[in-house]
């Protein structure tokens, strides 16, 4: 899409006070989308790390006029929004408020379910996921199963904090080849 047709595009689309941001970088951190965006008014909600790639966010402003304000500023700005340097495109959302919609699986606990991509049951010792979970605290059990979703694991934490330190680290991620390589498709935590 071009320049040009990228603001009319914005000009064409419904104002609303939360701000759809793309192209931001890997891991942008809440902070980050305040610290871009708080010149403009206030931030009421975000919602970071969405997105495929996980490289897009909502903002929400307190009110409408805020939102338009920041989308007015970058499009006639021949300095482009940036987080960390990386240029970041800003529209407005179809939403009109951000709803952080929490399900069992998003309240932190202490057992995380992990859904391991690409192996069959014997490809993945018990000692190594307990050799890569245990980096960020003990572990009390691990049990493995193979479902429709592919290989997945059971493992309890002695609490809700080692669990969600082990989830934000590792959730999408791959393990290295020394260990037995396999790529973390999903964890939630279930308990």
């Amino acid at each position: 899409m071009s320049t040009s047709s990228q603001t009319q595009f914005r000009y064409t689309q419904t104002p609303s006070k939360v701000l759809h941001l793309r192209n931001l970088p890997w891991e942008c951190t809440e902070e980050e989308l305040v610290e871009l965006c708080k010149p403009f008014g206030k931030i009421v909600n975000t919602k970071c790390n969405v997105g495929a790639n996980r490289n897009q966010a909502f903002v929400e402003f307190v009110d409408l006029n805020q939102a338009i304000s920041m989308v007015s500023y970058y499009a006639s700005s021949s300095e482009p929004a940036q987080v960390r340097g990386k240029t970041v495109y800003i529209q407005y959302s179809n939403r009109h408020e951000i709803v952080n919609n929490k399900s069992p699986g998003d309240t932190p606990g202490n057992v995380l379910l992990v859904t391991i991509e690409g192996v069959e049951a014997n490809d993945v010792t018990i000692e190594t996921i307990h050799l890569v979970f245990s980096a960020f605290g003990f572990v009390h059990k691990i049990a493995t199963f193979e479902k429709a979703a592919g290989f997945q694991a059971l493992i309890q934490f002695t609490d809700a904090e080692t669990a969600s330190s082990a989830r934000n680290a590792l959730d999408g991620r791959s393990i290295p080849r020394h260990l037995s390589y396999f790529s973390i498709l999903g964890i939630t935590n279930i308990l």
